[in-house]
């Protein structure tokens, strides 16, 4: 039997404001709010072009935030997975205004992992060159996210999973994903917050990876139609999201009472 919903996840790029460091969609803040009245809100996003501390000043002003650690990214599950693994070095695939989030990645560039923590638009093809090599030696490989783009004043820009995919192609390795819509991110979540993940709400606008992804782990799958959301992408991934609605105003009314199995 499906668990009551008991925790509600939010996007945040498309789905409460417009780019990371947007201003917030219309209506948002009031659909935030009135969401923590009912649920417990946690913000998860797959954004890598901005720090963490950022970030959270930034939602934090729009009034999206409530608690700093009420955000979730992927560089969180990497700083916790990594190390564990003996995989904290190697080559960091990133821009280096975020580079101060990796200070406990070593940067080897014999290491034995190759992590990809942004889409690095300014690189050329041929500075990708090290980690393809060290791909083709067998260094294992770690992405923060698999999106395939995403949308900053309405215009589609190539996101992280493009140049994992590349990566792959050229090293012959595909990557562990760190972020949505890996089961380690949720599972870190469920566990903070005292709950099995089957009881979590993914609300986003991106049909594959917020909520595709989120349904087939046994999670619900909201989709918005705002964001980067195009007409059909309902129909273009398997499974189906468990609902849809127009923004994340909605939202409250279509979730129903805390408790239930909307």
């Amino acid at each position: 039997m499906t668990e009551p919903v008991r925790l509600v996840c939010l996007d945040i790029d498309g789905t409460l404001t417009d780019g990371a460091r947007g201003p917030a969609l219309p209506g948002a803040v009031e659909a935030v709010r009135a969401l923590r009245e009912r649920w417990p809100v946690r913000l998860v996003t797959n954004t890598t072009s901005v720090p963490a501390r950022v970030l959270v000043g930034h939602l934090e002003g729009l009034g999206l935030l409530d608690k700093p650690d009420h955000l979730y990214t992927p560089v969180m599950v990497a700083r916790r997975v990594l190390p564990e693994r003996g995989h904290d070095r190697g080559i960091l695939i990133s821009t280096e205004s975020q580079r101060e989030e990796y200070g406990w990645f070593r940067e080897d560039p014999a290491g034995p992992a190759v992590l990809l923590a942004s889409e690095v638009h300014e690189w050329r093809v041929g500075d990708l060159q090290p980690a393809f090599r060290r791909l083709l030696e067998g260094a294992a490989f770690y992405t923060l996210t698999r999106n395939r783009y995403y949308r900053v004043a309405g215009e589609f820009l190539l996101d992280v999973g493009a140049v994992a995919a590349l990566l792959a192609y050229g090293g012959g390795r595909e990557p562990e994903t760190l972020g949505k819509p890996s089961p380690l991110l949720f599972d870190t979540i469920a566990k903070e917050a005292g709950i099995p993940r089957d009881s979590i709400a993914m609300v986003g606008d991106d049909a594959e990876v917020d909520v595709a992804a989120s349904v087939a782990i046994g999670m619900r799958g909201v989709l918005v139609k705002t964001g980067k959301y195009r007409a059909d992408d309902e129909s273009k991934f398997t499974p189906r999201p468990s609902g849809m609605i127009n923004s994340v105003r909605e939202l409250a009314s279509f979730l129903g009472a805390p408790g239930s199995r909307a």
